[in-house]
């Protein structure tokens, strides 16, 4: 009896894609102008009663005209890392050299990339892996919003004096949902309920943020704009704050409804819509309490970190949550509004399109 063997080819071909990507970056060395260190040797010297210590490394050249030279090059760092970097055996190191090629001038920075690939790798694997062709258009799509975000803060910076930051964020959030939307989805009645649903739901939720800062603008610490000398308006700067972070939560929510609703259509054509309606509802409260917390881990939590060097200088935590904490809070809450009102507008949006005027009630 023959056994005939079924081998995946494009599990295959993505596998060696994989592995030749890591191994290029590994060995990317040629691309780079700054100097590259490939360390051999470290050895940390600790001071007595110092918050500091050295690091005496020792490395070869990886590329440039300077490369298999050899170089020593000692680190100054600190136990919490704050204001340097703390090297490692792994670390590549970016330096800049002098004219002979022995001397350190100017410590640049880590070579990362190495790092970002494997991440990015380890994604569209599992993403194609778990999704197949939709993984196709879920990375399509990423990538589009990717260049589109890149364009339009270059658009910004370029032209920040004649362009309005809010007018701007506002286009690119449309151009975000119809093609998030549109391309993983396809042309269809659920996709035209989930656009329609998502635009509602923004401008809705964004409307109680606008007179949310007409209340009470002036009275919000926006403490790291100090460091943002291109934006002229904090107030427009909230507003692309909270317009863009719970952007992705009112589009999860109203695909997720109306692919819902859809498939107890297709299901039951004869589904009435107040059973539609109450179903729906059902879903929502599934939903309402995770997507709140997604709300609050991606929005809030990454503020904890500034938080603590605060407190760790001497700042009590009540006052470091009052100059640190509070903006990032403000806009949990306003996203948390805005996934509560795309919940029910979602809900009506699908059941008048799907269903229509007529249909069974």
């Amino acid at each position: 009896m023959k056994i005939r063997k079924h081998i995946n080819y494009k599990l295959v071909i993505l596998i060696i894609l994989s592995i030749f990507s890591i191994v290029f970056v590994y060995n990317d060395y040629f691309l780079y102008k700054t100097s590259i260190l490939k360390i051999n040797n470290i050895e940390n010297v600790y001071e007595e009663d110092s918050e500091f210590y050295t690091q005496k490394i020792t490395g070869v050249i990886k590329n440039g005209k300077y490369k298999d030279n050899i170089i020593t090059y000692e680190n100054k760092s600190s136990y919490s890392g704050v204001y340097d970097e703390q090297i490692h055996d792994k670390s590549e190191l970016l330096l800049e050299l002098d004219s002979t090629g022995k001397e350190v001038i100017r410590f640049v920075g880590i070579k990362r990339d190495k790092y970002l690939v494997v991440l990015i790798i380890l994604f569209i694997n599992l993403l194609l892996i778990v999704t197949r062709f939709k993984g196709l258009k879920t990375l399509f799509t990423l990538f589009i919003n990717i260049l589109i975000s890149i364009f339009s803060v270059l658009l910004f910076n370029q032209y920040r004096t004649n362009m309005n930051m809010l007018l701007l964020y506002i286009f690119v959030s449309l151009i975000f949902i119809i093609l998030s939307l549109y391309i993983p989805n396809g042309k269809s009645k659920k996709t035209l309920a989930a656009i329609l649903s998502s635009i509602i739901s923004l401008f809705v939720s964004f409307s109680f943020s606008v007179i949310l800062i007409k209340l009470f603008g002036s009275d919000l610490s926006i403490w790291n704009m100090e460091y943002m000398e291109i934006v002229y308006d904090y107030k427009n700067f909230f507003y692309v704050n909270i317009l863009l972070c719970g952007l992705g939560a009112i589009m999860d929510i109203a695909i997720t409804i109306s692919s819902s609703l859809n498939e107890l259509i297709v299901k039951n054509p004869r589904i009435s819509k107040s059973s539609l309606l109450k179903s729906g509802k059902e879903i929502s409260k599934d939903i309402i309490g995770t997507m709140s917390n997604v709300m609050l881990y991606t929005c809030f939590t990454p503020i904890i970190p500034t938080i603590f060097l605060a407190m760790r200088n001497g700042v009590i935590l009540s006052r470091a949550f009052s100059l640190y904490g509070i903006l990032d809070l403000v806009i949990v809450l306003c996203s948390a509004i805005s996934i509560v009102l795309s919940i029910p507008i979602s809900l009506y949006v699908s059941v008048l399109i799907l269903k229509g005027k007529g249909g069974v009630k």
